[in-house]
């Protein structure tokens, strides 16, 4: 039997609101007194703090962010089609140089085949698939000049397709004359060893184009912390135009779609980054895109890639 002090021990801190709690945890004064006499048994389990919600939005209270973030507003949206693998590898490829290097088909479908069922009965992240759809990335060192490689390689192929997918809008490139060695990758962001695995080898992803919609790209970037450690990137400008290219008439669909922001990319300066949207006639790439506001329109996408 416990003595005076360990029974006060034992109450120490359980104040009223802290009662009222114990007594709705056990679903009400008759549970809990039906436990008490030894009639209910109460188990007890940890609960999993899920970092993706039902929809496949990342949910900010649980990613620790300290930045801006709002609710998205889900009156601008867009739902990737499931193509399958076939199609997905015939758009990629057939939109960059024949000299570029990417894995047959077969090896897209197992690889990304591989990382879905790693990560998709996970409690913590297996929502991310909601959302998530696979892209083939090339093999391109985008390391030497990221700035380059987008504006020689992946905004014309993003163009190419947009043109094909809607021949009665225009495309508009605003950094054409200004990405040359003026853009380069954040770190921590997961976005950086992407990169480098593109350097050495093409490889299946899959990428979700708005699970950050209402972040701020400065709270995008704080959520890596977490996401990086179960084989997340943070999107940059290669991994967001090849899904373009892949998804073109969904992504740059009209105005209701959102704003996807290459936020582990800076453009000039640390204060600013980069970012695709389109208009009702207009798709649009390279306006610079501040990194404290939190748009419910806007978010950077996400790439799990190992």
């Amino acid at each position: 039997m416990s003595t005076l002090p360990e029974v006060l021990e034992k109450l120490r801190g359980l104040d009223a609101p802290k009662q009222l709690a114990i007594v709705d945890g056990f679903g009400g004064r008759e549970n809990l007194e039906a436990w008490l006499r030894g009639e209910k048994r109460m188990t007890l389990e940890d609960v999993i703090r899920k970092l993706f919600d039902h929809t496949g939005r990342c949910i900010p209270a649980h990613l620790g962010i300290t930045s801006k973030a709002c609710d998205e507003n889900r009156g601008f949206n867009v739902e990737l089609p499931e193509l399958g693998y076939g199609k997905l590898h015939q758009i990629i490829t057939g939109c960059f140089p024949k000299e570029m290097e990417f894995i047959d088909q077969r090896r897209f479908v197992a690889e990304a085949e591989v990382l879905k069922k790693k990560y998709t009965g996970d409690e913590l992240v297996g929502n991310f698939f909601k959302r998530a759809r696979p892209i083939l990335l090339p093999r391109h060192d985008a390391q030497k000049d990221m700035g380059a490689s987008l504006n020689e390689l992946f905004v014309p192929a993003v163009e190419q397709v947009y043109k094909k997918a809607y021949p009665d809008r225009n495309f508009v490139n605003y950094r054409k004359a200004d990405l040359v060695g003026n853009v380069s990758i954040i770190p921590g962001t997961g976005h950086d060893e992407l990169v480098a695995m593109m350097a050495e080898k093409s490889f299946a992803a899959w990428y979700s184009p708005n699970p950050f919609q209402g972040f701020s790209i400065n709270a995008q970037r704080e959520a890596m912390k977490i996401l990086m450690q179960y084989g997340f990137a943070l999107a940059g400008g290669v991994d967001t135009a090849v899904a373009a290219v892949a998804y073109a008439g969904e992504m740059s669909r009209d105005f209701k779609t959102p704003v996807y922001t290459c936020s582990a990319l800076s453009w000039r300066s640390a204060g600013y980054s980069l970012r695709f949207f389109a208009c009702g006639f207009e798709f649009f790439f390279g306006l610079p895109d501040v990194l404290f506001g939190a748009c419910g329109r806007g978010s950077g996408g996400l790439v799990l890639f190992r």
